[in-house]
């Protein structure tokens, strides 16, 4: 089967137009993915960025629980910002290490595709109906992305801000800065009385914010950009299956062969993504879920307060983590329905008044593409448009359960 030449590769076409985003973001972080072959593995050096964020957020935890002890200590009934803050530190940290652990298979992903891609090329103008499609899903991608970096850039900026306006002013005024003023709600374990010292804490915290945030939006946007290339794939494979189930020759035959095999090749790359994604899957369909129901207390608790402030930051959190789990589920249905769509489309082709051996390599065609692939929580059940009702159903049991707690 023969691929077609273009001016442009097909893997700088998806490198520079629709996945250059995500390879210069973990290039900050100083990993090199590339849809090309690398010749190098990942050196610590590389790795190290992100290897003293991983243990800054691991410092972060335990300054947390140390907080949470002493308001406790103080308040039995601790605020619920705290409680929403740690838990989304804690997914963000998890995110983080469990991206940071595949970053191997991450690249070995790519370098299949890239393979893929430029071994089956479609051809000029089916390439560009398959590319708008891809193109919208880069868009959606890009969006998120920006999203997530814009609130990294929130938390951030509001304490810097503060404290260079202070740095400024402070000989035109006689106020004094607040040194307990943090980005994330954390308790060191010493006072903090020197601007050197607090302008280095303050800095670590906006670095662990940020690798982070990188690292979350990464990690979910690959999940998107590697099951919609997979679809993509498979949208040509059932062009093409349609195309040489025409042939009445010898080689139409042997193609379908190759066919067989390319379809054995997706479910392969299928079987990658299942292992890369499927324990950061687990964790944000947990974690996100008690964070939704915690959030929902928030909302209701500062809406009878009237701190209606503080009501916008709870529902604006909450509206995030549910569209992250929208997020997963609608490109997780759309690799599912992909898969299962072959199985109909090759048993609505004319191939009962063909030979025997094609009608035999129909019929293993269909009998594999009837098995639907599903990208499931770690194993334990496949996300898609119906387990949002069942995480919406376990958020609001987390909900009342806290509020029989209190």
């Amino acid at each position: 089967m023969k691929t077609q030449e273009n001016d442009l590769s097909i893997e700088d076409d998806i490198e520079c137009n629709y996945s250059g985003y995500i390879f210069k973001a973990f290039h900050f972080m100083g990993l090199k993915l590339s849809l090309k072959k690398k010749t190098d593995g990942f050196k610590f050096v590389h790795k190290l960025p992100t290897t003293i964020g991983i243990l800054q957020s691991i410092v972060v935890f335990f300054l947390q629980m140390n907080f949470i002890r002493d308001v406790v200590q103080c308040d039995s009934n601790p605020p619920i910002q705290i409680i929403s803050q740690v838990i989304s530190n804690i997914q963000a940290g998890l995110k983080t290490l469990l991206v940071f652990k595949k970053i191997e298979d991450i690249q070995r992903m790519l370098e299949t595709l890239g393979e893929f891609w430029k071994k089956y090329s479609p051809d000029k103008n089916y390439r560009v109906v398959l590319f708008r499609e891809l193109g919208k899903t880069s868009s959606l991608c890009k969006y998120y992305f920006g999203t997530l970096v814009g609130i990294m850039i929130a938390y951030d900026v509001q304490p810097l801000v503060y404290f260079l306006t202070y740095y400024f002013e402070q000989n035109a005024t006689n106020h004094t800065y607040d040194l307990s003023r943090r980005i994330l709600l954390v308790k060191y374990p010493f006072e903090i009385t020197r601007k050197s010292t607090y302008c280095f804490l303050l800095s670590q915290e906006a670095y662990l914010l940020y690798i982070t945030a990188i690292y979350w939006a990464n990690g979910d946007t690959l999940f998107a950009q590697f099951t919609t290339h997979i679809c993509l794939q498979l949208k040509i494979l059932k062009y093409e299956t349609g195309k040489f189930f025409n042939q009445s020759n010898q080689e139409g035959r042997s193609d379908l062969l190759i066919l067989i095999r390319r379809h054995q090749e997706l479910l392969s790359m299928c079987d990658m993504i299942e292992d890369i994604f499927s324990p950061i899957i687990f964790s944000t369909m947990l974690l996100s879920a008690i964070n939704m129901c915690v959030n929902v207390i928030g909302v209701t608790e500062t809406i009878a307060a009237g701190s209606y402030e503080e009501t916008g930051i709870y529902t604006f959190i909450f509206i995030a983590t549910f569209l992250q789990i929208i997020f997963y589920c609608v490109f997780a249905e759309t690799l599912t329905e992909e898969t299962r769509s072959l199985s109909d489309f090759v048993y609505n082709l004319e191939w009962t008044s063909k030979d025997y051996r094609l009608r035999f390599l129909i019929q293993v065609i269909i009998l594999r593409a009837q098995t639907p692939v599903y990208c499931t929580a770690y194993g334990f059940f496949p996300i898609g448009h119906q387990k949002l009702t069942s995480i919406i159903n376990a958020s609001f049991s987390y909900y009342m359960m806290l509020q029989t707690v209190k």
